[in-house]
Parts: C-alpha cells; structure tokens; sequence
C-alpha cells in the first residue's frame, strides 16, 4: 500500500466522518452507497461475516478505508422481507455491526488522514479503536501514539502511547496568527 498517513488535533475530523446514527455505520458524513475492492471476498453466510482481503479499498462519498483485510459484521437483521415474509439472508444482508481493519490501515478524507495497524469500528458502542503506530494528519499538523480511542457519541478522544513513551505531535499554526515581527517587544 502507498505511504498515505492515517487524525486531526486528535480525531475531529473522524468524529463527524463516522458519526452516524448508531446503527448505521459510515465512513462519509455524507452517507451513501459504499463500493468495495479486493483480489478476495468470503462470505459466511450462517455468522453474517463479510471477509476482504488483498488491496482492500471501501469507498463511501469523499472518504475511503484502505486496509490489508477489512472483516464486516452484519446484524442480518434488515434484510428485505422474501415472498414468504421472512428476512432474506445473503451476502452482505442487514445492516453493519462491527468492521475491523487489519494490516497497513488508512483512512483519508480530502484533507485529513489517519493510519495504524488496526482499526475497530463498534456500532452499538458508538467508537473507533486504532492500535499500531497510529498517525494522524491535518494539512501540516500530525500526532503520534500506539492507540487512539474515539468514543463518537460523547466527542471523545484518547490517544495513548506506548509504555515508557509518550504521546507526540506538531501543530503548525497558520500565517494569519502568526505573530508580526516589528511589533515584538
């Protein structure tokens, strides 16, 4: 995969990306249908389970999920009705409960991108855990730990480092606020 960074001053901008209704899991603010690619796809159809693997790439609106295998966890809980009244079971069928991204993660919206080796999207817990040497960039601005927790009901975020080191980052201010030199004392 190509070195793209997957957070701004510690994950806004995945707070409205992934802030759906619970129940909906999104990868755009805006919603919509989401397109996938892999080289390989598995269904198992009796555990609602969805497995992508090789070159993953989910796209949904402006944002996108790259990843070495995604697995998706299906409700199979609103699947359209059959002739018969029940729900249909199938690939893909009922809305997402969990997905999890494994391997070299990365998810990029216009401006703002993060990156770890993990990421688990929980809906019924409403967050977005990313393990792993999480980056995460805004434009100039980027910060470094092994986990970022964003708890999106209550627009939470935690990013903790591994143990013994600590959490770093840069912030570039823009030219607007930046101070005049002929006014500095």
């Amino acid at each position: 995969m190509r070195p793209v960074s997957f957070f701004v001053a510690a994950g806004a901008f995945l707070l409205t990306a992934l802030a759906a209704a619970p129940a909906h899991a999104q990868l755009s603010e805006g919603g919509g249908p989401v397109s996938y690619s892999a080289n390989n796809l598995e269904y198992f159809d009796s555990e609602h389970r969805l497995v992508l693997v090789g070159d993953v790439d989910i796209v949904q609106n402006d944002a996108r999920l790259r990843a070495d295998r995604i697995t998706l966890y299906f409700s199979g809980s609103s699947g359209a009705p059959s002739s018969g009244g029940t729900a249909q079971q199938g690939l893909g069928s009922g809305d997402i409960e969990r997905m999890i991204a494994e391997g070299e993660v990365y998810y990029i919206r216009p401006s703002q991108d993060a990156r770890g080796d993990r990421a688990v999207y929980d809906v019924s817990q409403d967050s977005v855990t990313f393990t792993g040497n999480v980056i995460v960039m805004s434009d100039e601005n980027v910060i470094r730990g092994n986990t970022l927790v964003l708890n999106i009901g209550n627009r939470r975020t935690v990013i903790r480092p591994n143990a013994g080191e600590r959490v770093r980052g840069v912030f570039v201010p823009s030219e607007g606020n930046q101070p005049n030199p002929g006014n500095r004392r």
